[in-house]
């Protein structure tokens, strides 16, 4: 999988957020808290994700393919197209 569809997988997905660490890993979250934001216009938002240890990943291609996995496996297939 190239990179352009990995972010046209994330970008297909509201809600998903690319967080990073202070150590460097990366992860995709949809678990969370924040304030509803506004549809008219960005507003500052505070937000509180939850991330399992094993979504961590050394890069964003890894976290971006682990969450992909994820789905396919939670939907019943497990070929990434």
């Amino acid at each position: 999988m190239g990179d352009k569809e990995r972010l046209d997988w994330l970008e297909k997905r509201d809600g998903e957020a690319l967080i990073s660490d202070d150590a460097g890993r990366w992860a995709i979250s949809s678990g969370g808290m924040q304030n509803v934001p506004n549809a008219d216009e960005a507003i500052a938002i505070s937000t509180l994700f939850f991330v399992e240890a094993v979504d961590w990943q050394p890069s964003i291609r890894e976290a971006i393919d682990v969450a992909i996995e994820k789905e396919l496996v939670e939907a019943g297939t497990t070929q990434i197209v």
